[in-house]
């Protein structure tokens, strides 16, 4: 072997070991390529598979916005939107709005079919009061008042107010729009919250028109 090749030898092999002393010492100064940072005490870590739970309070809300929404959301002759919402009522309450629905049902035996509805929408609400066992809801809605309903004929289809078959854009039915406020006072029962009053609230109303 002469003398030219032994260098080249040694020298490949002090290469190589220069290469391995780097990496030995990144590895001790705790480099780890292609890793994440590892959080300290002070950081938060996200995990994005939580997902958020609503607080009872939250959720309590919610009811009563959906039931203020459905309330006042019906279609002339259909009682339905009280009628689907007695299971979530008092008895007391429920035994009053069954009384008014009786009432009205015979009031139009004998009128002509009309076709009207309504439908609300919300727009905001807030606790008015929240205890344990009772809580009281304001909530504001927006109704949107249709001369036409939809009715089953072959289909359930839309008809204008005279009763014929509609095609068009179901927002130009729109008679009127009108601001409603209503309160709804609700009640813990065997641990259900259950709605033992609704009303509209003039005073909230006005309140809430001249915010806007």
């Amino acid at each position: 072997m002469t003398k030219s090749n032994l260098f080249k030898i040694i020298a490949i092999v002090f290469l190589l070991l220069m290469l391995v002393g780097l990496a030995f010492f990144r590895k001790d100064d705790g480099e780890i390529p292609n890793s994440k940072p590892v959080p300290t005490d002070n950081q938060q870590v996200e995990n994005p598979d939580k997902k958020y739970e609503l607080t009872e309070e939250e959720k309590l809300k919610i009811f009563a916005e959906n039931f203020a929404a459905t309330y006042y959301s019906y279609t002339w002759g259909n009682f339905s939107n009280v009628e689907s919402q007695y299971y979530y009522m008092t008895e007391e309450m429920k035994s009053r709005e069954k009384s008014k629905v009786e009432k009205m049902k015979k009031e139009i035996e004998d009128q002509p079919q009309k076709y009207f509805t309504a439908r609300a929408k919300l727009l905001n609400s807030e606790f008015a009061s929240y205890e344990e066992a009772k809580a009281s809801v304001s909530i504001n809605l927006n109704v949107d008042n249709f001369a036409g309903a939809i009715v089953q004929r072959d289909t359930m289809v839309w008809v204008d107010g005279n009763g014929d078959y509609y095609e068009g854009d179901i927002e130009d039915l729109i008679v009127d729009t009108v601001d409603k406020s209503v309160q709804i006072n609700l009640i813990k029962i065997s641990g259900e919250w259950k709605v033992n009053w609704i009303g509209e609230n003039q005073q909230t109303l006005n309140k809430f028109n001249k915010a806007i």
